[in-house]
């Protein structure tokens, strides 16, 4: 099977919880992004290998 290599940034969201401002959160929520990530992710879901 062949094998996806994708380039780019990956992109890092903190987000506080509720609507609190970033100096009044305790905790902080953090979801990785990016468009090459998204399409390595969904490959690899669909079975092939990503890098």
């Amino acid at each position: 099977m062949s094998k996806v290599v994708t380039f780019g940034e990956i992109m890092l969201r903190l987000m506080p919880e509720g609507y609190l401002r970033f100096v009044q959160a305790k905790k902080l929520g953090v979801v990785f992004g990016g468009a090459e990530a998204n399409v390595a992710v969904s490959l690899a879901n669909f079975g092939m290998q990503s890098v």
